[in-house]
């Protein structure tokens, strides 16, 4: 019987190289910020504290941006692909003011953030859920009512929304 045959390999399509015309530390950086961003999405504030960190004798602030800059070009760094993951991964455990002070953290810009937290509706729900998950039942002494409270608030919820919650939780 015969083989099939093997197919060759063929070379890759032609495409520019992402490191074409960087210096060796330039190229360096990049292969740095590709590593890290294969890990996670991050916002182009936090490959740039990375890379600061990282920065080795001859390369300079000018050639991070200059690998951040061509990152971006080829969609690779995205302010807002990375917004839009940590809110899908947190949404359902966080409140819209622990998510957006987490993204302002990682230097993302205002209307970014607006764009990617869930609606305002949503977060009352997700509280509800968090809290009957956590507690169940409703508060019996100020005491718990309190620590009910912090729990909430500590995950990112209105103050609104948590009086509402354990209002609704004596209720029932």
């Amino acid at each position: 019987m015969s083989q099939p045959a093997v197919p060759e390999a063929q070379p890759p399509a032609q495409e520019p190289a992402l490191a074409a015309g960087l210096d060796d530390g330039a190229k360096r950086l990049l292969r740095l910020a590709i590593a890290a961003l294969a890990r996670r999405e991050h916002s182009r504030v936090e490959v740039d504290r990375k890379l600061q960190r990282l920065l080795q004798g001859g390369e300079t602030a000018a050639d991070i941006a200059l690998v951040l800059d061509r990152l971006e070009s080829r969609g690779l760094l995205s302010d807002q692909r990375m917004a839009q993951a940590l809110v899908r991964s947190r949404a359902m455990r966080y409140g819209r003011l622990r998510l957006q002070q987490d993204l302002q953290r990682r230097g993302v810009d205002r209307e970014t953030i607006a764009a990617a937290l869930p609606p305002p509706e949503d977060e009352s729900a997700v509280a509800r859920a968090l809290w009957e998950r956590k507690f169940g039942q409703a508060a019996t002494t100020p005491q718990e009512r309190a620590r009910q409270g912090r729990y909430l608030a500590a995950r990112g919820f209105a103050g609104s929304i948590i009086a509402r919650i354990l209002s609704v939780g004596e209720d029932s």
